[in-house]
């Protein structure tokens, strides 16, 4: 057998996954020299070259993407054997990194999340808050929280709940341009877009169990739910948006309900993981916690 240990084993997998030297070291809290003379190291211990390196990007050699599939299957399996032989005699615990978009996460993952971590109180907590959809290998992520399409077929995804949204604007905006009745209304407002959950121009409509596709038009686009809540409020035009970013504005009068006849389709509320065959208790326990707190009751 030949000579090297696991500490190169998790740099080749690391870099491999992450993409490159520099991101690896950060994951791994290591200089990308010293990553780099690990890989090296296995490298020669096996006679082998894994990786091809470029001054743009390193990829896997033929041999390398065969080490890598089973060599993870290794690691993950040493995961596995500690944590059942942890089990019964020790908490959860260990790094956690968690990532969310930004309203959701201020807005209802921050109230609720000491609780789980109260539970756990050995488990140290990373919560990364971004409007923008987490490279979860990338940046180590082990959690993400998404709203919406998934369109990444290599994660794996819990439902959690539904997101309801509803169409709205300020008592000023309305009072100067009139409420529109119908959804083909629409077309001779300001209409402004959460571009988070819906990148296209137009707005998907259903009544009476049918969908219908209306295009919008607008002045303001952005990824953020705070910054076009304002600006509804502001009375610079109508918005759909999810509930949770404007339910206090809708409760308090700043905003008003339209079109309540016509219902946005819902979005759906998951975490999602990177695909792995063996998944730590330490996510497990998140994902069932998050579950227990957003559930669509």
């Amino acid at each position: 057998m030949q000579e090297y240990d696991l500490v190169e084993l998790r740099a080749f997998v690391t870099v491999v996954e992450t993409g490159g030297f520099n991101r690896a070291a950060d994951q791994l809290k290591a200089s990308a020299a010293a990553v780099s003379r690990r890989v090296s190291s296995l490298e020669s211990a096996l006679g082998t070259k894994l990786l091809n390196r470029t001054t743009r990007q390193i990829d896997l050699t033929e041999a390398g993407r065969q080490f890598y599939a089973d060599v993870i299957h290794i690691l993950e399996s040493l995961e596995e054997a500690e944590e059942k032989i942890q089990t019964g005699r020790e908490t959860i615990k260990g790094n956690l990194r968690i990532a969310a978009p930004l309203s959701f996460g201020v807005g209802r993952i921050a109230p609720v999340l000491p609780a789980f971590m109260n539970q756990h109180p050995e488990l140290k907590v990373h919560l990364q808050l971004e409007d923008h959809f987490t490279d979860l290998v990338a940046e180590g992520i082990d959690v993400a929280v998404r709203i919406g399409a998934l369109k990444d077929s290599s994660l794996v995804a819990t439902r959690l709940a539904s997101i309801p949204r509803t169409f709205c604007a300020s008592p000023d905006y309305l009072a100067q341009h009139g409420e529109p009745r119908r959804p083909e209304e629409l077309a001779g407002h300001n209409c402004l877009l959460y571009s988070l959950l819906s990148p296209r121009e137009n707005w998907n409509i259903s009544r009476d169990d049918e969908t219908h596709e209306f295009e919008i038009t607008g002045t303001l686009s952005t990824n953020n739910g705070e910054v076009l809540k304002e600006a509804t409020i502001q009375g610079l035009g109508i918005t759909m948006m999810p509930m949770f970013i404007i339910e206090d504005a809708l409760k308090d009068g700043r905003l008003k309900t339209i079109l309540p006849d016509y219902c946005p389709e819902p979005f759906g509320l998951y975490a999602v993981r990177p695909s792995r065959h063996f998944t730590p208790a330490r996510v497990r326990a998140l994902i069932e916690f998050l579950r227990t707190q957003f559930n669509d009751s």
